[in-house]
């Protein structure tokens, strides 16, 4: 579970930055010994001992087995958790060890509760959160410089996620659905017709895999709707033939940024701040090599190309239906469509142009591409598919 076990992590190192880190055993102010960050027990059950000696990787372990077993139970409950990223996870957990892992709807804590509770329907709610953060600097009457510092650090790494939310505009006559598929089969009951230019704020999106709808659910209200992804456009995505400016590295917590010329951060993550890749890992390197296949593509084609479905690590593939082993997994894949809608047209036109895997889903409105057998884009039509297959 790449998300936790990075959000596990990050928590321990806020953790031991503020609760410091003790390698021999010593005597809490209740004469109870203690060990590491605050530890009274191991992960076995067994109480610690004076005598006790760990080094810095076990004090580490210890605390993570803790937070996992007694801690993110009680946090997994808090709306909208599954849709946090590492860094917010991690400070929930960093609170939640410094005032109590069942915080959450206490007295006491409304105000961060109901940041969080609005939040899980409109992401921009979580802006709050370090003014709520900030309300809990005080023991007693007292307000505690250590707190301060805490939180005010708390708060920085909250804020590294995004908080706004999406907004899509209508390319064509369209519609929100109850379910995802043709508009054709639903009642006038199960679908609310929108114009070409047409706007709607979402925030929090769900992809399908080997479709090109997605779930969203509507700022403000919650509504959930489903939406046919060729028929809208993501404010953030470069719809022109002119690149961006380069220069500046990709940042994978603003979904406006770019990891090529020509597909954002948002398009690659699909909107979801849980599949930021480790910087410097495999899948990180791959998703370059993979956007730049991608605007070579692009550019040889000559229009505007969406992405339904990108960047999808476990447990998150999973989650939302994907095959196990996927190479969405590896940062090795994407499934792609063309902007005007001639699908058939760009499958045929790129058939003899990758020599990577090539998965035909023209009947869901998408193309798979991926990069197996070092595969690649070439601008002449004259390579084959290293794999080829129809959904």
């Amino acid at each position: 579970m790449v998300s936790i076990e990075t959000a596990l992590s990050k928590a321990c190192e806020l953790i031991q930055e503020f609760e410091g880190v003790e390698f021999e055993a010593y005597l809490d102010p209740t004469s109870v010994p203690t060990i590491c960050s605050g530890i009274t027990r191991y992960p076995n059950g067994m109480p610690v001992r004076m005598g006790d000696v760990c080094t810095s990787e076990v004090c580490k372990g210890y605390l993570q087995s803790y937070l996992e077993k007694e801690y993110l139970p009680s946090l997994e409950l808090i709306p909208g958790w599954e849709t946090l990223g590492a860094d917010r996870k991690a400070v929930l957990l960093s609170f939640a060890w410094s005032v109590g892992a069942g915080f959450y709807d206490e007295l006491g804590f409304e105000r961060i509760s109901k940041v969080l509770k609005d939040g899980a329907i409109d992401p921009n709610i979580y802006r709050n959160m370090r003014s709520a953060l900030n309300s809990h600097v005080t023991v007693g009457s007292n307000k505690l410089l250590g707190l301060v510092r805490r939180r005010r650090k708390e708060a920085d790494v909250w804020d590294m996620e995004h908080n706004d939310a999406l907004e899509f505009v209508a390319t064509q006559g369209t519609f929100l659905k109850k379910a995802a598929i043709d508009s054709r089969y639903l009642s006038n009951d199960g679908k609310q017709g929108m114009d070409q230019g047409d706007v709607i704020s979402v925030g929090k999106m769900e992809e399908l895999p080997c479709s090109s709808h997605a779930w969203v659910a509507l700022s403000g209200t919650g509504e959930r709707w489903a939406i046919y992804l060729p028929h809208w456009l993501p404010k953030s995505v470069n719809d022109s033939l002119e690149p961006p400016e380069a220069g500046s590295a990709t940042d994978w917590n603003d979904f406006g940024s770019y990891v090529g010329l020509y597909i954002s951060v948002g398009e690659v993550l699909q909107y979801d701040a849980r599949r930021k890749p480790l910087r410097g890992s495999s899948e990180e390197s791959q998703l370059f090599k993979l956007c730049e296949e991608f605007d070579r593509l692009r550019i040889a084609w000559g229009d505007s190309i969406g992405v339904a479905s990108g960047y999808r690590p476990e447990p998150i593939n999973t989650q939302v239906g994907g095959v196990k082993g996927s190479l969405h997994t590896k940062g090795m894949a994407l499934d792609i469509y063309p902007m005007n809608g001639e699908i058939h047209k760009f499958y045929e036109w790129l058939k003899p142009r990758w020599c990577g895997g090539l998965g035909d889903g023209r009947k869901r409105g998408f193309v798979h591409i991926d990069t197996r057998d070092n595969g690649h884009f070439t601008a002449r039509p004259e390579v084959r598919p290293a794999a080829q297959w129809s959904y």
